[in-house]
């Protein structure tokens, strides 16, 4: 890609294909939603012999494949959604260098500008020209690295559902959300001077900005020449880091060495929050209302479970996904909803129906979320499942045939004690 391309491009073209597939999804997401709403219980009650046991068989398989069709669907919407931001901000910091440079008397001749001859102060237009044609080169090679790692994302989604399974597609999809996340974390200008990086943080709009804090708030903090109250705003003011969780999730998202329970999901996020600067609160592991571990918790004297004392070693709400988001709930924490996901937040998943010894409303599940994409999909990472940067939209609604459906909750918690 060269700088005419750049400037000439419509991102707005990726935006229309990227609708389109979208509409497509929720359709199919729609008819599986359906299915899973009914089951396949309310069939076999009506219809238990062995042609309904076939026809039951048959709808399963189907709704299978518009599970693998939307997922592999939301998959390239995000990738071609990520390219048009990816675009535009490249765009945008083109534009800018451009403009600087003209106003300080330079020459725009091809991809970079030059100094005339007849320029009244040749040395401070030679410092001009430095960082506009660093700012101009960086928004051209990012808008090239965004293009391949996008094409490379829909190369990875373009396999057969007759012939793949609904968690090869999974795997595809994460692989172009991946994907999708360093198409966006090249539009930054990594490596440049704290002045080139201040230029290009006063280029991008608010929005383009705000699509960058949540979507790569680790990357975007380490960079110098961002303001310090943007990095503060990171960082949040609830009595944890957010940046350090979303940094530690991500560096710990396959660390087995802290999975210590036979489901380890809210003990990685307890981890992962006391990693951050959340301070434990009570004395005791006992404590009603506490959030702690004694000194003995992670020493391999005890099988852990019901009446271990490696589990006696924690508090219920260090490792128990439905007490924690009761506990954090009761001290302070918002309730923000998907919508107002931020990265460094904890999203639960609950049943809406009585499932095992689980009543509707109760967690079940619970992650750190990680990011959220310029199209408000919400990243998360997780163990139990051990997993890096998963796609929420990706897998709402895709429940056990016979399960029923989830309630998705994302709360901030806050230390009052």
């Amino acid at each position: 890609m060269n700088l005419h391309q750049l400037r000439y491009a419509d991102p707005g073209k990726w935006q229309a294909a990227a609708n389109d597939l979208l509409a497509a999804a929720k359709d199919c997401e729609e008819a599986v939603a359906e299915i899973h709403a009914n089951g396949t219980r309310r069939l076999e009650e009506s219809w238990p012999d062995y042609l309904g046991e076939i026809v039951r068989g048959r709808i399963v398989g189907v709704t299978g494949k518009l599970e693998e069709i939307g997922v592999l669907l939301r998959g390239a919407v995000t990738a071609l959604d990520t390219l048009e931001d990816a675009a535009r901000i490249a765009q945008s910091q083109a534009s800018s260098a451009i403009s600087a440079g003209t106003v300080a008397g330079l020459r725009l001749e091809g991809e970079s500008f030059v100094v005339p001859t007849d320029h009244p102060d040749p040395d401070a237009a030679e410092d001009d020209r430095t960082r506009c044609n660093a700012l101009i080169k960086d928004a051209v090679d990012a808008a090239t690295r965004a293009d391949e790692e996008v094409a490379g994302a829909l190369r990875k989604l373009a396999i057969s559902v007759d012939s793949s399974s609904l968690d090869e597609a999974i795997k595809q999809q994460s692989a172009a959300v991946t994907d999708a996340l360093d198409a966006i974390r090249e539009t930054l200008p990594a490596g440049q001077s704290p002045d080139v990086v201040a230029q290009w943080w006063n280029s991008l709009s608010v929005e383009r900005r705000q699509d960058l804090m949540l979507a790569v708030p680790v990357e975007l903090h380490n960079l110098d020449g961002i303001p310090e109250s943007v990095k503060t705003e990171l960082e949040g003011s609830n009595g944890y880091n957010a940046v350090k969780a979303v940094e530690f999730a991500r560096a710990h998202a396959n660390d087995t060495s802290i999975d210590i329970f036979e489901n380890n999901c809210a003990n990685f996020v307890s981890t992962t929050m006391s990693a951050a600067g959340l301070d434990s609160k009570g004395t005791l592991t006992t404590d009603d209302d506490g959030w702690n571990h004694s000194r003995t918790a992670g020493m391999d004297f005890d099988p852990p479970g019901p009446g271990s004392l490696q589990g006696l070693s924690y508090t219920d709400t260090w490792y128990n996904a439905e007490a924690q988001k009761k506990f954090f709930l009761d001290n302070g924490a918002q309730d923000v909803g998907v919508q107002g996901a931020k990265p460094g937040d904890v999203i639960y998943w609950e049943h809406t129906q009585n499932v095992g010894s689980y009543s509707p409303g109760e967690a079940h599940h619970t992650a750190i979320v990680t990011g959220v994409l310029p199209n408000g999909d919400v990243l998360y990472t997780q163990h139990t499942t051990n997993g890096k940067d998963f796609s929420l939209t990706d897998r709402v609604g895709f429940a056990n045939q016979d399960g029923g459906t989830q309630n998705i909750r994302v709360i901030r918690p806050k230390e009052t004690w």
